[in-house]
């Protein structure tokens, strides 16, 4: 055995560069896998643990109109809860100085802040609010001290902040989410003239879905009796929840089960690499092997020779993959936990994490190794010692170049070059079209979605500004004076009203879907529908429905089938499904002729929701005239909602620099590392080709070839072998993005328009040149200083 240590030893420090490569292909795979699922794993423990130790609800509801004590304390007695606490929210306007513009805020109260059960808030600074002083969710900016204003049922406050509050519930700002104000149940009463409940949160002395769900029936079912509208209130549109699972866990875990599927292809294809290594080495150790056996080696002692050069590779690329995964997954852990207003955890290391990596490092070299090894450890001494260098049959392309006379010779003998060993060319194939398949798909995934919440919307939505007056206004008024504006060039007003749909012959039940109903005029020219099936609504039409097809899947209806359109506290309707149709905006989306639904809604000639079309198209243009809108109402006594993404431009920029931006830079990252992957993979096999022609460089250097010609020759195989793996994975890159594209609108539950990037193809080629050409420096710089003498004398 201290032979084989001797000889492992020797080959990996006497081939450094080779050993390097080897164990850095290795590493990435295994850091990759080790990153992804540390990360899952360290995120998923900070935010279940804030999650839990916040008393979770496991009911929650809102309830209109508001209700009082009495009330709550009657649904106290409904069988199964444990424990119940109203809220009190609303949706209000504030700014920091009376020169800003007005933006949305929540204000939200709860009945005791020093005895809090359900949904506890944590004080980071300050106060709990009391009196006048109000607290703040944290990370927006403000802090204690600040001051305010607000403006509350068309009155304005100047407001101290006192504290600055944590609440598991509330949206982050990086997701988009307004900060949200805190006060007293009393001194939101005197602002609001509202002293009752539109929130319930409840929870159970044990979880259980099914038990769960039984009980919300039952306070649904009690309030409802009593002609109470009720409603979802918990995050994800729920009214119950696990106390035990974040609301953002099944996200996360599809994301990163998308992140570790690219990770395990990122090591799939560095292994190709390992298998051209250790192919190379024992055809150049032929005769090493025949010597071996020569002198007593045993076919166990071959393969302990190989094996244990694997298993080193291995260990040394685990020194590099266990500290540097460890420290990715931190990293990860605490740029995503901080998105959520969080604190990451301390940092620490996964057993089951570090042991996925050894397991990955190690065995995976070794699976890909055995068949070079076994074929190596078989050869007998005749068939060892009477092998001679690197002779061969001329193959067709040989024999092709020879009839292109034309050809320079030097470009001739660098395809030869390239393709002489084409078992390895096909290796080397497989590794780069993987990483440039890889790289466009998550390009092309890019591309859709910002396609899909760009080209898409807008091509749907005409209009391009959007208010919403704070009640109900006649059509005709509000849209006279938006024409007047020199900039407007279309204007329609929509109604709008929430309710849920089921079908006709389904009786009413608490499972009936939540739709958000839409009356357009018929015909619109502020909307172009993206239909899927059946057709668009028609002048002519009354009780006809357009529904979103995402809508019609959870109904479980479709063209041809008649609805029932239930609005709370309206009567119930019957509506004909016409048509389905694609709409990224809104997945709840009902589409009806606005004159039914207005009559439905007892509001014949008036409505709330703003579509304005604008002569310029700009997002400066869009913005100003939204501005303008709004000092032209107030001017004329209308109240415009608040609403911080009021254009086609900032509701874009607001959807894709959300959420939606982390994954595509998360996949982005992903791409970087494949990238990589490809181009070690490419220096290792240019750097083996280098070894094998040791002999043949030494003849051309011989025969007056010079440093610089060798050079060049080689950099073009290298550029050879990139441009035609470019070339192959080009039209591969179109299903297979659109296969990553249906995969992330599952896991984002929408559906996302598939968008080819010509971009993404012409970044890879570009990386993939520059790849090639630093992938082939250093073998060609090696091959240069090969001497005649020590060339012609390698064995």
């Amino acid at each position: 055995m201290g032979v084989i240590r001797h000889k492992t030893w020797y080959d990996l420090w006497e081939n450094k560069g080779r050993t390097f490569q080897v164990v850095l292909i290795i590493a990435i795979g295994a850091f990759a896998i080790g990153t992804t699922m540390g990360a899952l794993e360290l995120i998923s423990r900070d935010i279940t643990t804030v999650w839990r130790a916040t008393t979770p609800p496991m009911i929650g509801m809102w309830v209109d109109p508001p209700i009082d004590d009495a009330m709550i304390e009657s649904l106290e007695d409904v069988d199964g809860v444990d424990a119940l606490e109203g809220r009190l929210e609303e949706g209000i306007k504030w700014r920091r100085s009376p020169d800003d513009p007005w933006q949305t805020a929540d204000l939200l109260a709860r009945p005791d802040y020093d005895d809090q059960q359900i949904n506890t808030f944590a004080l980071d600074r300050g106060e709990w609010p009391h009196r006048k002083t109000m607290a703040v969710e944290r990370e927006h900016g403000l802090d204690v001290g600040d001051t305010v204003y607000l403006e509350i049922d068309d009155k304005e406050y100047r407001v101290e902040i006192g504290g600055v509050i944590y609440n598991t519930m509330v949206a982050p700002s990086t997701f988009g989410g307004g900060p949200t104000f805190y006060t007293t149940r009393d001194r939101f009463g005197q602002l609001t003239g509202e002293p009752n409940f539109d929130r319930i949160l409840a929870t159970l002395p044990a979880y259980d879905p099914d038990t769960a769900l039984a009980v919300a029936d039952e306070m649904q079912a009690h309030l409802e009796k009593q002609d109470y509208k009720v409603g979802a209130a918990l995050p994800n549109d729920r009214r119950t929840t696990s106390p035990d699972e974040h609301f953002v866990q099944d996200d996360l875990d599809g994301v990163f089960y998308l992140l570790t599927s690219l990770s395990v292809v990122a090591l799939v294809l560095g292994l190709f690499l390992v298998y051209n290594t250790i192919t190379a080495v024992i055809s150049q150790q032929v005769n090493q092997i025949g010597m071996m056996k020569a002198v007593g080696a045993r076919f166990g002692h071959i393969l302990s020779v190989y094996f244990l050069q694997v298993i080193a590779y291995a260990l040394l690329a685990l020194l590099l993959a266990i500290p540097l995964g460890a420290l990715g997954a931190q990293g990860l852990r605490i740029f995503l936990v901080s998105l959520f207003n969080m604190e990451p955890g301390r940092f620490e290391l996964l057993p089951h994490v570090l042991l996925t990596q050894t397991a990955v490092a190690l065995l995976a070299p070794l699976l890909v190794a055995v068949v070079p090894i076994l074929m190596g450890a078989r050869l007998t001494v005749r068939e060892a010692i009477s092998t001679y260098g690197l002779g061969g049959t001329a193959g067709f392309i040989d024999r092709l170049l020879l009839k292109m006379q034309s050809l320079p010779r030097s470009v001739a003998l660098m395809i030869s070059n390239t393709f002489r060993n084409k078992g390895r060319v096909v290796v080397i194939q497989l590794t780069l079209v993987g990483s440039g398949l890889v790289f466009m798909m998550v390009m092309n995934t890019q591309a859709s979605l910002v396609y899909t919440f760009g080209d898409v919307l807008f091509e749907t939505f005409k209009a391009n500004v959007f208010l919403s007056m704070d009640d109900q206004e006649r059509i005709e008024s509000v849209e006279e004076i938006a024409l007047a504006h020199p900039e407007v060039t279309n204007v329609e007003m929509w109604g709008f009203a929430s309710g849920t749909l089921r079908p006709m012959d389904r009786p009413e039940s608490n499972d009936d879907v939540s739709a958000s109903i839409r009356g357009l005029p018929v015909p619109t020219e502020t909307y172009v529908p993206q239909m899927r099936a059946g057709r668009w609504l028609e002048p002519d039409d009354t009780y006809a429905v357009v529904l979103n097809q995402e809508l019609a899947e959870k109904i479980g209806v479709g063209v041809g089938d008649w609805v029932t359109l239930d609005i709370p506290l309206k009567r119930e309707s019957q509506w004909l499904v016409v048509g389905l149709l694609f709409e990224v905006f809104n997945e709840n989306a009902a589409h009806v002729p606005r004159d039914t639904l207005l009559k439905e809604t007892h509001e014949v000639g008036r409505a709330t929701i703003l579509r304005v079309q604008t002569a310029r198209q700009d997002a400066d243009s869009e913005a100003a005239v939204a501005a303008d809108l709004r000092r032209y109402y107030d001017s004329n006594g209308y109240k415009v909602q608040a609403d911080d993404s009021d254009t086609a431009h900032k509701i874009t920029e607001d959807i894709l620099s959300g959420g939606i931006q982390i994954i595509t830079n998360l996949l982005a990252g992903m791409a970087v590392v494949i990238a990589i992957v490809g181009g070690v993979s490419l220096s290792g096999a240019l750097s083996i080709n280098v070894l094998e022609r040791r002999r043949e460089i030494g003849v051309m250097r011989a025969i007056g070839a010079s440093s610089l010609q060798i050079f060049r020759l080689l950099v073009g195989e290298g550029l050879l072998l990139g441009w035609l793996s470019w070339l192959i994975a080009l039209p591969l890159s179109i299903p297979a993005g659109s296969l990553l594209t249906y995969g992330l609108s599952a896991i984002m539950g929408g559906e996302l328009t598939y968008k080819y990037s010509p971009v993404g193809a012409l970044y890879w080629l570009a990386i993939i040149t520059v790849l090639s050409i630093i992938a082939s420096i250093l073998p060609a710089r090696g091959a240069t200083r090969i001497s005649v003498r020590e060339s012609l004398a390698y064995q």
